[in-house]
């Protein structure tokens, strides 16, 4: 029986486990687990269901401690890899990849500052298959940079953890989550706390329209026991702004809508092959010899190939830093990054509609779950809007302002437009 995988030898030879980079002993393995998340995709978007199984088995298989250097457990990956292996999981379910942006991008912290408070723990447990997630934005009125969650002491001293967040991105399947918070003094901090920490209460309520299986809904701290090891405040290494940690967390997304065309791409070929059924006034008797028909799968194919060879080189770009006149040496892929965000959901979002013109009314069949393509990109290019985006990079072209090192979303507070919000680490999401 043929892979919903292995549909196009456009792409698929891209994304085999081996061709990313797992040891050949595992990547059967990991083969078998990406197969199974592309296969129940579509079934698992209509009717509901759980990633966990699957996340698990990539975890224990290796794959989510990938970046992590050989000495410290992993395989020593690149960070162009690990975006490779996002558009891997994308490709076979967009919720997959999503799920796990806060762990990846953690990782990526623990790379990059091994040297902070903490991160030996968070390496030993990276390494040894665990799950981590984030809880970062608060909804409600909460003003742009301002946090409610808190960690303070108790009446016996030792710390507590009470407040609640929204877009809780996979951490429903994750073992630590990375809570942001505030102490007594009202200093950012970052509190770890496991997820079956008694007082943790994930509640899977997201009800978007995409992304549905990301357990992105609410996460609520009550009285929770903090480990004061577990506890740090922004680190003085981290003081100098860069545009780095903005540029890989939107990279994830655009990784993600990677991948949601590429699959588009594969499941609107897929479907026409050998396929007789067509129109009367058509310009050929079956699909496949139809001009027309060509043309729009040539051009969901142009819209995957291109998306993943710019946000290939957006990778390379973060990956390499170089020197530039802002003194900040990813400015430039950070750059980069923000023109893709721009430019790259507008060719998804409209190829991932455009793809119900290349037949009939069996197209919108639910059991076939072509619409979650396009729900799933509505969703995540919804996170970043792209005028947003538009208009930061006009104002740097034109009046030299630094784009944005973070984003953030809340009630406006009366501070000027281009003012810095305190910035946490490892606050990785900004939808509003």
């Amino acid at each position: 029986m043929t892979s919903a995988l292995q549909s196009s030898f456009r792409f698929a030879p891209f994304f085999t486990a081996q061709a990313l980079g797992v040891p050949p002993s595992l990547a059967p393995k990991v083969d078998a687990v990406l197969e199974t998340l592309g296969d129940r995709a579509a079934a698992r978007d209509r009717d509901g269901g759980s990633l966990a199984k699957e996340l698990r088995a990539l975890a224990e298989l290796g794959v989510t401690s990938a970046r992590l250097a050989t000495a410290q457990g992993g395989l020593g990956w690149s960070y162009a890899q690990n975006v490779d292996l996002l558009i891997a999981l994308a490709r076979a379910d967009s919720s997959a990849a999503q799920s796990l942006r806060s762990h990846f991008l953690y990782v990526e912290h623990l790379v990059r500052h091994p040297e902070l408070p903490g991160n030996a723990f968070g390496v030993a447990e990276v390494a040894g298959g665990k799950l981590f997630a984030s809880a970062t934005t608060e909804i409600g009125p909460v003003a742009v940079g301002a946090v409610g969650t808190t960690v303070a002491p108790d009446g016996q001293g030792r710390l507590r953890l009470n407040g609640s967040k929204f877009y809780t991105t996979g951490a429903g399947y994750a073992d630590w989550v990375n809570v942001f918070a505030a102490d007594t003094e009202g200093t950012h901090i970052l509190a770890t706390v496991a997820r079956e920490d008694q007082g943790v209460t994930v509640v899977d309520d997201w009800d978007g329209v995409g992304q549905r299986l990301t357990m992105s809904g609410t996460m609520q701290f009550e009285q929770v026991l903090v480990d004061p090891a577990r506890v740090r405040p922004r680190a003085r290494s981290e003081d100098t702004p860069s545009g780095l940690q903005d540029a890989m967390a939107q990279l994830t997304h655009l990784a993600t809508l990677t991948g949601i065309a590429i699959r588009a791409f594969e499941d609107a070929a897929a479907w026409l092959h050998g396929r007789k059924r067509h129109f009367s006034h058509a310009a050929a008797s079956v699909p496949a010899d139809d001009p027309l028909v060509q043309e729009q799968v040539g051009r969901l194919e142009a819209v995957a190939g291109t998306a993943l060879l710019a946000v290939r080189s957006a990778a390379l770009q973060l990956q390499t830093p170089r020197d530039n006149a802002l003194g900040d040496p990813y400015a430039d892929g950070h750059r980069a990054v923000t023109q893709l965000q721009v430019v790259l959901p507008a060719l998804v979002l409209d190829a991932t509609q455009a793809l119900f013109d290349i037949g009939g009314g069996s197209m919108v069949v639910a059991a076939r779950g072509l619409d979650r393509h396009w729900r799933n990109a509505r969703t995540l290019a919804s996170h970043n809007p792209s005028p947003q985006k538009a208009r930061v990079l006009g104002h740097e072209a034109l009046n030299g302002v630094p784009l944005p090192t973070i984003w953030y979303a809340g009630t406006a507070a009366g501070a000027p437009a281009n003012a810095a919000a305190p910035a946490p680490t490892l606050a990785v999401e900004s939808q509003p």
